[in-house]
Formats: C-alpha cells, structure tokens, sequence
C-alpha cells in the first residue's frame, strides 16, 4: 500500500471509524473513544470514562510506549505520556474525564503509539469475603501524529506454509494501518480486527491453514484507509 494522501487518509479513516464501535466498555465501565490520534501541534486529548454499574468504582489508568519489533509487540514503561488523573472513583451513573498528555518536549518525528490501560481496581472487600471479583482491563490505542507523517506504506507476505504460515507486514510509512476482516486468497477468513502495523514497523500474525495453496495469492482487508486488496509475495 502506497501513494495515499493525508487527506485520503482522513476521509478514508472516517468512512472506517463509521463501522467500529464509538467507546468500549466491559462489567460496567465504558470508555471514548475507543482510539485517540491527536495531530501536532497539539499536545493532549480526552477519553470519557462512565460507570454503568450500581455500585462505586475505582480506576486506575496507565500509559505505556507500544513498540513492534521483529514481528512481535510489547508495551515499555515511559515518561514521554501520562494521564490525568490516574486513578479515581466513578459513582453509578457519573462520568470522569481522563486527559492523556504529551510531556515530551521534542517534536514529533513520524507518529509515537502508546497504549493507555484503564483498570478497575477490584473491590478489596468483596475479596476477603471470599467472593473472586474480577477486574476490567480496557486496552486503548492512543497516536500522536507530527507535522508531515507519510502515509503507510506496506510490503505484504507469506511466510512458511501449513499451521507454520504467518502473514507477515512490513510498513516503511510513518503512520500506522488497522487490519480487519482479513480473506486470503479466499480460502482464510479472519473476521473482525486482525491487528495493527505500526509505523516503520514489522508484525506478523499466525494464520496456518492446509487450504493455503502455493500459487499466487491476494490480501484483502478493511483497514483505516480503507478496502485493501494487495498481491501476496512468498518468503
């Protein structure tokens, strides 16, 4: 995937942003947007916490760097972003504003990805009663985007064959591509979100299946730009 503007970007991301939920919630407590991208020169966005439940809820929210690397993603502690505040306590029915702020002083180069967790901090007496009481752990993606990012720029393919073969991207471009409702070649499906390729870097997912043949195959995805329909090299 190449060649796309910064305006085919937004609209393309619009049209996408239509189909996807607008917060994401579980055991009560629901969060906005469920994505935040806030684009240099600003420096801080907003996500709306809510307690749906009956009861009073605490919440902790934490930041962390969301980096891929070799095909695989991991979450590294930083100072570069945090949130405000960090932890607090919803009554049933009331809302909390939650800012996510970029304290980094240096300019923006390409896109930075961060993750911000929002927990619910189980209730510790219902735990000495013995009752078990789960807590919800929400995932966010948040983006911040400098002045100039290039658009994705992907490399698609194939890699081993059998429940060993993985689709394998690779993004030289700047900003990052969501990946859903995968189909290859027509014999794979992968309905929902399949994942995110950051920008300037490699992911892989696993998607092994006796029906891929050795021929010539295709891509074809929802993504935040858009429909993608793209030939498949082998590795």
């Amino acid at each position: 995937m190449g060649g796309l503007s910064f305006l085919c970007r937004v609209v393309c991301a619009a049209v996408f942003a239509s189909l996807l939920p607008l917060a994401a919630a579980a055991e009560g407590l629901r969060v906005a947007p469920v994505l935040l991208e806030v684009v240099a020169p600003a420096a801080a966005g907003k996500l709306m916490l809510r307690n749906e439940a009956r009861a009073v809820m605490t919440v902790q929210a934490r930041v962390y760097r969301w980096v891929q690397r070799n095909g695989t993603e991991s979450l590294e502690p930083t100072r570069d972003v945090v949130v405000s505040p960090p932890m607090t306590r919803i009554a049933p029915g009331a809302s909390q504003t939650l800012r996510v702020v970029r304290t980094a002083k240096g300019r923006i180069r390409g896109e930075e990805a961060y993750r911000v967790i929002v927990d619910e901090v189980p209730d510790r007496r219902m735990t000495r009663s013995g009752r078990v009481n789960f807590a919800t752990e929400l995932r966010l993606p948040v983006f911040f985007v400098g002045a100039g990012a290039t658009a994705p720029q992907l490399r698609w393919s194939i890699r081993g064959s059998g429940a060993g073969a993985v689709l394998v991207a690779r993004n030289t471009g700047d900003l990052h591509l969501r990946i859903a409702d995968v189909t290859l070649g027509g014999a794979v499906r992968r309905p929902g979100l399949l994942g995110y390729v950051l920008g300037g870097s490699v992911m892989q997912w696993p998607i092994g299946s006796g029906r891929l043949g050795s021929g010539a195959m295709r891509l074809r995805a929802q993504t935040n730009f858009g429909t993608l329909d793209v030939p498949l090299g082998r590795e």
